[in-house]
């Protein structure tokens, strides 16, 4: 069994260790930033292939204490490299520190990069090259105090990146992210579901491939791990399809996705289309013109936060509009609302019943629940 340890958007630890725990053979442990766990090659790309909230899934290959950085170069120098990476391979290093002996976290990458080529090119005669934009291999280097792990990145691409955008909108969540707002909302996956801002869709979206049991990963063209001298080809194809196989498409399923942008549906209905989803009703709408077609179900909006200097105002009577918008025409519904701009949360006008901590990238961010039943909340 291997040591990994499953990045995710911080607040989404516990919904991480939740989702991939039908996935694996041991339990998940909650960690700062993810979960850790003890697995094999099945594990690894089970999670690759089925976590909706993670970003990376890294495997340790190294261990140990250490207060200088000499140290870290003679540990890193005694592991066998040659195990992993080859003389014609490249490699890029990522380093993480809380540590007050070590704040420079750039000497300590090249600390580890000296001490990996120097290690290869004594064994082979050649040395392996660094490449920022597309290596072969990514090493994390996480150190809490004086414990440094030595991770290997099984993703590559962070696991967020599906495979179905064909274009980025500049303001979309991550779709890890999106996922676990939705599995915070606890949407049964199967009553009505609005966007009513839904952007590039990819709330929807996450939201169809929840319903129907389309994994994640089943899009993605590559993997890290794919690289690797272990990879498992014939077990890789298997685990890929039987995930195919369970794959349930069910066109009763209503879930909706609105903007006020033509170019952002547009955007949606490729996306969706990409991945073979055609029932997600996608239209361009006003806001002030949405009344749902249900008496209830679930809304999740994610409206912009209006962060940039001078929109202060702008968003808060957009938020005032959204608050008077939910009491007006939205009984009966769980109406959950993910927002950057903690100020502005005071112009909505409603008292959360729950209020979750999360982070958009560096952005400290709030999912507020409001339950529009008549004469609460309001």
């Amino acid at each position: 069994m291997e040591d990994f340890f499953l990045t995710c958007p911080r607040g989404l630890e516990e919904t991480t260790a939740s989702q991939i725990s039908k996935y694996i053979k041991n339990n998940p442990i909650i960690d700062n930033g993810g979960v850790s766990f003890k697995g094999d090659l099945t594990d690894m790309y089970m999670t690759n292939l089925y976590s909706r909230t993670g970003m990376h899934l890294l495997k340790k290959i190294i261990s140990f204490k250490s207060v200088t950085t000499d140290e870290i170069y003679n540990n890193i120098y005694e592991y066998d490299w040659n195990t992993i990476l080859d003389s014609n391979k490249t490699f890029f290093i990522k380093t993480k520190s809380n540590s007050v002996y070590y704040k420079n976290t750039n000497f300590i990458t090249l600390k580890v990069k000296d001490a990996i080529v120097d290690k290869i090119r004594k064994q082979n005669g050649i040395r392996p090259s660094i490449d920022k934009i597309n290596p072969d291999f990514i090493f994390f280097i996480i150190i809490k105090d004086d414990s440094i792990k030595v991770y290997i990145d099984s993703s590559g691409d962070p696991l967020f990146k599906r495979g179905y955008r064909t274009k980025i909108h500049k303001a979309a969540l991550n779709e890890s992210l999106a996922a676990g707002i939705i599995y915070l909302s606890n949407w049964d996956r199967v009553s009505p579901l609005y966007d009513i801002m839904c952007g590039s869709g990819t709330i929807p979206i996450e939201a169809a491939m929840m319903a129907y049991n389309i994994p994640p990963g089943v899009f993605r063209g590559k993997f890290a791990f794919q690289k690797w001298n272990d990879y498992n080809h014939s077990l890789w194809i298997t685990t890929l399809c039987k995930a195919k196989e369970k794959i349930n498409i069910n066109d009763n399923l209503e879930i909706t996705g609105s903007d006020y942008f033509k170019k952002n549906i547009d955007l949606s209905l490729d996306s969706s289309k990409k991945i073979g989803i055609n029932n997600i009703i996608f239209n361009r709408l006003d806001i002030k013109d949405f009344k749902p077609a249900h008496s209830s179900g679930t809304i999740i909006i994610n409206p912009p936060y209006g962060i940039r200097v001078g929109e202060e105002n702008t968003i808060k009577k957009l938020y005032k509009q959204l608050g008077d918008l939910f009491k007006k025409r939205c009984h009966g519904f769980d109406v959950y609302f993910f927002t950057g701009n903690l100020e502005a949360i005071k112009s909505i006008g409603l008292r959360s019943k729950r209020k979750i901590i999360l982070k958009n990238g560096k952005i400290d961010c709030r999912l507020l629940y409001y339950p529009m039943m008549s004469g609460k909340f309001q």
